[in-house]
């Protein structure tokens, strides 16, 4: 059984559309259409509600005077939009970051209406790594709004749902029984400022800045709503449209050597879609490319030991370093202004925090190697 979405006969994909007839949408290169009696099962939530119906006519245009996308990240999020339709393929985690007021919640609100609509369309922040398994067990999209920090735990079961794993605990009543929940699913997150600073969980998210709105330009819900209400299916057909039309050119898609990226389905699809839309081979690797660039920096700012490195390099004597972790310890600890919230404590801890940033580093213009390796530091 599938919960949503599922990928069935000769490669199609289903999108169940959750209403009281249990019909889907059946989307396959250049065509998409609406079964009465689907061949695939699918399972639902109490709080999973119905897709709309599509108009026959659709404008995917219409959804930008909605949401307070930049100009610049749309492409990306028609990306992960469609990707979210795409059971088979690891799904990339979408976090949107602003000031207060730039309409986080109401646009991360459509994007899911767009593709698993919910009675609780946004969840505050979870209290453990059991209530994002929990929530990804009874709904497509895992929906997180009003965040403003994620331990490693958290970020790692992120990690996890985003390439599919699962969760075991104590099944309840019992002395050795064990619950297991497996599961998949695309990750929405918002907060004033980014949450994702691990570098694994990085790689596999797309981070949109959302503009500030003035005052000049803000509205009143109840138009808000009576406006996306009347537009709501001829943006759905429309993005039933472009899916088709990605799909059918996805076969012929050709990564940029040198530019293939670790979520590499969600690239080619990406790809696709650009060319879909009229658009040049290699633009979006370009974008995922300087995105990936742009976070992993803003990520090295959460390590005390990456600033501090960096201190090292910027220093006219750090230019190339040669030496042990200790050593290298001994150096960081000789430092002042470093915030030593995740310090090391000893130089095996030091390797094992040099190991999770060094991308970031090399981005910032920073090699570290193990001695024997034709590079020091």
């Amino acid at each position: 059984v599938n919960r949503r979405v599922a990928k069935h006969d000769g490669g199609a994909y289903w999108i169940d559309l959750c209403d009281d007839q249990w019909r889907a949408i059946k989307v396959q290169a250049g065509k998409w259409e609406v079964i009465e009696r689907p061949p695939v099962f699918f399972v639902r939530a109490p709080g999973m509600r119905p897709l709309p119906e599509p108009a026959q006519k659709g404008n995917l245009a219409l959804m930008w005077k909605h949401l307070n996308i930049p100009k610049q990240a749309q492409l990306l999020v028609l990306a992960w939009m469609l990707d979210s339709l795409r059971p088979d393929t690891p799904y990339p985690v979408l976090e949107l970051v602003g000031e207060m007021g730039s309409s986080k919640s109401t646009t991360q609100r459509r994007l899911r209406a767009l593709i698993d609509p919910h009675q609780v369309p946004l969840r505050g922040a979870p209290k453990c790594v059991e209530d994002l398994h929990i929530a990804a067990a009874n709904a497509h999209v895992v929906s997180l709004e009003n965040l403003s920090h994620l331990n490693g735990e958290q970020q790692d079961a992120l990690c996890i749902l985003s390439t599919g794993g699962g969760y075991a605990t104590r099944q309840l009543y019992t002395n050795g029984g064990e619950h297991v929940m497996q599961s998949k699913r695309p990750v929405m997150l918002n907060g004033i400022n980014a949450v994702a600073t691990q570098p694994d969980l990085i790689e596999r998210t797309v981070s949109v800045e959302l503009p500030t709105i003035t005052a000049k330009a803000r509205k009143d819900e109840q138009s808000m709503e009576a406006a996306w209400g009347k537009d709501y299916p001829a943006i759905f057909a429309g993005m039933l449209d472009l899916f088709a039309k990605a799909l059918e050119r996805l076969p012929s898609v050709v990564i940029p050597e040198g530019m293939a990226k670790r979520m590499i389905d969600f690239q080619r699809l990406g790809e696709a879609i650009t060319v879909a839309q009229g658009g040049k081979a290699g633009e979006f690797s370009k974008q995922l490319d300087t995105l990936h660039g742009e976070s992993a920096l803003r990520g090295l700012e959460s390590y005390g030991v990456a600033v501090g490195i960096q201190m090292l390099a910027a220093r006219p004597e750090g230019r190339e370093w040669e030496g042990t972790n200790l050593q290298l310890l001994t150096e960081l600890n000789r430092l002042g202004e470093v915030d030593r919230s995740n310090w090391p404590k000893s130089p095996r801890h030091l390797a094992a925090q040099i190991k999770r940033i060094a991308p970031g580093l090399r981005r910032a213009g920073i090699c570290i190697e193990a001695a024997g390796r034709g590079a020091t530091g």
